[in-house]
C-alpha cells in the first residue's frame, strides 16, 4: 500500500469538500441566516487545513495501482460523510451524530433515504448543502477531483475504475482526464437545462436549484415535507419526472450524440431495454390504478410516469403514496428497485447492463448444455463480451446477494417488520430511498434503531460504490506496504 499516495489524495479531496462547502455558507448569507455561519465556518476551516497539510506536497512516489485506487475510494466517501455531516449537528438541525452522519451519507451517496420528520422551514443554507451533497454525489467524488486537479492517466483510470458505476469503466476519448471533463460538462448541462425548465413553473430560482440538484445526483432529497408532491404542481412532475429518466441514461450516449453519431445511439441494447422497462411498467401502472382505483387517465399516467422514473433512476422523490396501491403494483416497484438505471448513468441499482448480461448469459449457458459441442459466447451491440467481464458480474451478483441477506438478518434484531428490513436494506443498497411499510413513501427512517443506521450506512456506500471498495477496506491485506 502507497500510503502516502493515498493520503495525499484524500487531502485533496478533503479540501474540495472544503471548497464546495462554502456555496451553502453563501446561501446561508444571502438569506440572513446568522444562526447557521459557524455551522460551516467550522467544517470549511477544518477541512481547508487538512486538505493543506496533507493535499499539497505531492510524494515522490507516485504510483497507484487497483488497491490504491479502490482504498482512496472507500476512505473519501467515508470521510466526506464524516465531514460533511457537522454543519447538521452544529446548527442543531440534526442534533444526533449518528442521524446527521446517516444523512448526509444518504445525501452522497444519492440515496435520499432520510431521517428528518420535518424539512420545512429549516434553514435554507442548511437545506442547500443537504441537496447540494446529491449533485457532488452524482458524479462521484474522486470524478470532480479528476476533473479539476488532473491525474496521471494511469492513476485516473484505477480511480475510475473504483467509483464508477456499471460493469465496466472505460474512456469516451483517449485521455481519462479528458473523459471526465466531458461527462462533468454534459452533467452541468443538463442541471442547467433543468433548472431552467423548473423556472417556468413558478417556484422560484432557489427550489429550481435544490430540485436540480436532487434530480441530477438522482438522489431524492426534496425540501418539501411531501416530496415533489409539496408543489402541487403537474408541470413540476412532469419535468422532474423527464429529467430523472435522463440522468438515468448513459453519459456516454449523449457524447455520441453531440457527436451527431446517432446510430450509435439508436443501436445501443442497453438503452432498448432500459426504456422498454420504463414503458411496460407505466403501462401495467397506469392501466391498474385506473382499474382499481378512481384515478383519473391523465393523473394515473402522471404518477405512474413519476413514480417508474422515480424508482428505475434510484431518485427517489415521490407524489404518490405507493404504499397504498395493489400487492402487484408494490411488486412491481420492489422488482425496479432491484435494476436501476443505465450503466455510465447517475443511476444505483444493478444496472441494466448486468440485467442484460445476466439474461443473455442465461441463455448461452442453456443453449452450450443443448448443444456441448458448439462454441456459445455472449455478445452486446454485436460485440463479444469478454470472460473477464462475465467473471466480474457475476462475481458482484453473489456479493449482492450475501450483503442483502446478510443486512437484513442482522437489522431484523431491532424488530421491526420482514417487509420493512428488507426493503430498507434493498432501498439504501440500491439507493432508492424510499421502502415500504413504516419507511415508505410518506415515512422516514427516524425510528429505526443504532444497529439498523449503521448496517444500512454500509449498503448505501457499498452500493454506490459497487461493493468493491467497501469490501476491499475490510480485507486485511489491503492494508499491508509495498
Amino acid at each position: 500500500m502507497n500510503y502516502r499516495a493515498v493520503v495525499n489524495i484524500l487531502g485533496k479531496i478533503m479540501f474540495i469538500e472544503g471548497a464546495l462547502m462554502t456555496l451553502p455558507l453563501i446561501v446561508a448569507l444571502i438569506y440572513g441566516e446568522t444562526n447557521t455561519y459557524m455551522a460551516f465556518t467550522i467544517p470549511i476551516l477544518a477541512l481547508l487545513g487538512v486538505g493543506l497539510l496533507f493535499g499539497f506536497k505531492s510524494p515522490k512516489n507516485k504510483l497507484l495501482r487497483a488497491k490504491e485506487g479502490f482504498v482512496i475510494c472507500g476512505l473519501a466517501w467515508i470521510l466526506m460523510s464524516l465531514f460533511g455531516c457537522i454543519p447538521f449537528v452544529i446548527s442543531g438541525m440534526i442534533p444526533n451524530y449518528l442521524d446527521a452522519f446517516f444523512e448526509t451519507v444518504s445525501g452522497f451517496t444519492t440515496t435520499g433515504s432520510t431521517i428528518m420528520t420535518k424539512i420545512e422551514g429549516n434553514p435554507f443554507g442548511l437545506l442547500f448543502w443537504r441537496s447540494f451533497t446529491h449533485w457532488i454525489g452524482g458524479m462521484g467524488v474522486i470524478t470532480f477531483l479528476m476533473a479539476v486537479v488532473p491525474q496521471g492517466d494511469g492513476q485516473s483510470m484505477h480511480l475510475m475504475r473504483a467509483e464508477v458505476p456499471g460493469p465496466k469503466a472505460g474512456k469516451i476519448v483517449s485521455k481519462m482526464t479528458d473523459t471526465v471533463r466531458i461527462l462533468y460538462i454534459i452533467y452541468f448541462v443538463l442541471t442547467a437545462l433543468e433548472i431552467v425548465f423548473l423556472m417556468f413553473s413558478g417556484i422560484g430560482f432557489y427550489h429550481s436549484v435544490v430540485t436540480s440538484f436532487a434530480t441530477a445526483g438522482t438522489g431524492g432529497f426534496s425540501v418539501k415535507d411531501a416530496s415533489i408532491a409539496g408543489y402541487h404542481n403537474a408541470y413540476v412532475e412532469y419535468v422532474v419526472a423527464t429529467f430523472m429518466l435522463l440522468f438515468g441514461v448513459n453519459f456516454s450516449l449523449y457524447f455520441f450524440m453531440i457527436l451527431r453519431k446517432f446510430k450509435s445511439v439508436i443501436k445501443d441494447e442497453e438503452l432498448w431495454v432500459y426504456l422498454g422497462i420504463i414503458a411496460v411498467s407505466i403501462a401495467v401502472i397506469m392501466l391498474n390504478l385506473m382499474y382499481t382505483t378512481d384515478t383519473t387517465g391523465e393523473k394515473a399516467f402522471r404518477d405512474s410516469y413519476f413514480t417508474v422514473t422515480a424508482i428505475v433512476s434510484t431518485t427517489g422523490f415521490v407524489t404518490a403514496d405507493f404504499e397504498q396501491w395493489s400487492i402487484l403494483l408494490k411488486t412491481i416497484i420492489v422488482t425496479l428497485m432491484f435494476v436501476g438505471g443505465m450503466a455510465g448513468s447517475t443511476g444505483g441499482g444493478i444496472k441494466v447492463s448486468r440485467v442484460m448480461l445476466y439474461f443473455k448469459q442465461m441463455i448461452s449457458d442453456i443453449k452450450q448444455m443443448l448443444n456441448p459441442r458448439q462454441v456459445m459466447g455472449v455478445r452486446v451491440n454485436k460485440k463479444s463480451v469478454d470472460s473477464s467481464v462475465l467473471k466480474g458480474i457475476n462475481t458482484y451478483l453473489v456479493i449482492y446477494v450475501f450483503i442483502i441477506i446478510f443486512s437484513t438478518v442482522i437489522i431484523s434484531i431491532e424488530g421491526e417488520s420482514l417487509v420493512t428490513n428488507f426493503t430498507a436494506v434493498v432501498s439504501c443498497f440500491n439507493n432508492i430511498g424510499p421502502g415500504m411499510e413504516s419507511i415508505g413513501a410518506t415515512e422516514n427512517f427516524a425510528h429505526l434503531g443504532v444497529l439498523t443506521k449503521i448496517i444500512l450506512c454500509f449498503d448505501m456506500l457499498a452500493g454506490r460504490l459497487e461493493i468493491f471498495p467497501m469490501m476491499i477496506l475490510l480485507v486485511p491485506s489491503t492494508w499491508k506496504r509495498h
